[in-house]
């Protein structure tokens, strides 16, 4: 199983890592960027990488045993300016947030992103975290319910289909994802195409257990707060609500200068290799 960070060539271009450097991977996972950077940029650059997911961490260290300028950091990027601080850091010089998650973590059955592997419907990314998709699922209301699929999954009139979750969950309740996919598949009626019906409430639920909008609006504020000027901000996003976040975030902010006039996207050999990369969206912006 093999992990292919999404457009690496173009994200050390942007990214313009300097002499003497410091660097922050915001989002660092299992260290596909971490370690395409730290093998092609100047050997005195420092980079910080930072992830809330424990088994990341513990892999992102060995992925990157053979360098010395890096540090792994538990951690979520919401929290940057409480993390550089603790490392005595007050300005950066560039900082890279890829916002998709792992195939380590789908392809994992106990951490519950997916319906491909069955296992419990988890969604979280920090696991010490209470807060999951079966607690969503199964104890929120329906007000609550059609609000995350309407805004997060982007599911036009979900209120029939919650209605139907209400009332199956109060004769059994969900436990595991593909229980949750093929009850959704059964109440849609409509034929499988090439996306999977159930795939965009996953997406709203995992948006939800992990606060994922309002978390990446922290963490772009205090990511310019931190950058030099002149440092680089690099954002990869995989889904329409992210993407139209940050491209809104990088307009409206008067300190920074857009250098990704439409987004960024893969080339298609590189969808080839990687068709989880298909979505993807690179924007970047550098602090004036």
């Amino acid at each position: 199983m093999e992990h292919y960070p999404v457009m690496k060539e173009k994200v050390l271009e942007l990214l313009n890592p300097k002499e003497g450097g410091i660097y922050v991977d915001a989002t660092s996972g299992y260290g596909g960027h971490s370690k395409y950077i730290l093998k092609n940029s100047a050997k005195n650059i420092f980079l910080y990488c930072i992830d809330k997911d424990d088994d990341a961490i513990e892999n992102l260290k060995r992925n990157l045993i053979e360098f010395k300028n890096f540090k792994a950091i538990k951690g979520g990027f919401e929290n940057l300016t409480e993390i550089l601080k603790n490392e005595n850091v007050k300005k950066i010089d560039g900082i890279i947030f890829d916002l998709g998650f792992s195939i380590y973590q789908i392809k994992n059955p106990e951490r519950g992103f997916s319906f491909s592997v069955d296992g419990p419907i988890d969604m979280r990314y920090d696991i010490e975290q209470n807060l999951n998709a079966k607690e969503i699922l199964n104890k929120w209301s329906a007000k609550d319910l059609i609000y995350i699929f309407k805004n997060y999954g982007e599911i036009k009139n979900p209120e029939r289909i919650v209605s139907k979750i209400i009332e199956r969950r109060k004769k059994i309740e969900f436990e595991t994802t593909r229980e949750f996919a093929d009850f959704i598949s059964s109440i849609t009626h409509r034929e499988r195409k090439k996306i999977h019906p159930a795939t965009k409430f996953f997406m709203a639920l995992r948006i939800a257990v992990n606060n994922e909008l309002e978390i990446l609006k922290e963490g772009l504020k205090k990511a310019v707060i931190l950058l030099k000027t002149n440092g680089r901000l690099v954002v990869i996003s995989f889904h329409s609500l992210e993407d139209r976040l940050v491209k809104h975030f990088f307009r409206n902010n008067q300190q920074l200068k857009v250098l990704t006039r439409k987004p960024l996207l893969p080339e298609e050999k590189e969808v080839d290799v990687n068709p989880e990369s298909r979505s993807a969206k690179m924007r970047v912006c550098e602090k004036i």
